[in-house]
């Protein structure tokens, strides 16, 4: 109780959310005013969402605490397979996203014998922890091709703008 009433005077603010390479982000509220996110917070959000965020000084500097999910930046996406531990995960293809590897299930109906390190594939953010969750999941809804087709670049294009792999009729 003592700490939620500590949160609510402590100032609030609401923007999008940029990721460096070295782990830290910064929430951009407007183009001139931005705060500093540390790698800890940085792993409850992921580039691009918009969040509301905690303002509270930390060593004499303002940094923000992402609080509460506006609007996730990730939903339905492109990525990679990575066999981590031996357990599936998916890599984002996206510049600012391709350090995240997220623990991923199949969708009912696939099989884990089809997927292989490095094949392309059609993902669904489906936990987020600023919603409550955890940790970041995703399911994976489909196999695009395999890691090592020559023509992937098209294929991925296709499922990037969620059209069929095959002629249309007629």
């Amino acid at each position: 109780q003592l700490k939620q009433q500590i949160q609510e005077n402590l100032p609030k603010k609401e923007g999008s959310i940029k990721a460096t390479d070295k782990g830290f982000g910064f929430l951009e509220v407007d183009s001139k005013t931005s705060f500093f996110i540390p790698p800890a917070y940085m792993k409850k959000c992921i580039h691009g969402d918009k969040v509301v965020a905690i303002i509270r000084t930390e060593n004499e500097r303002e940094v923000a605490e992402p609080q509460e999910l506006i609007e996730q930046s990730l939903t339905r996406f492109i990525g990679r397979v990575k066999m981590f531990k031996g357990k599936l995960n998916v890599v984002p293809d996206h510049p600012q996203l391709k350090k995240l590897s997220l623990k991923a299930k199949l969708k009912k109906g696939l099989k884990p014998d089809n997927f292989a390190e490095g094949d392309w594939v059609v993902a669904h953010l489906v936990r987020h922890p600023l919603k409550g969750d955890n940790t970041f999941f995703v399911e994976i809804s489909e196999k695009i091709t395999d890691a090592d087709d020559k023509i992937a670049p098209w294929w991925v294009t296709l499922a990037q703008n969620d059209l069929p792999n095959s002629e249309p009729a007629g």
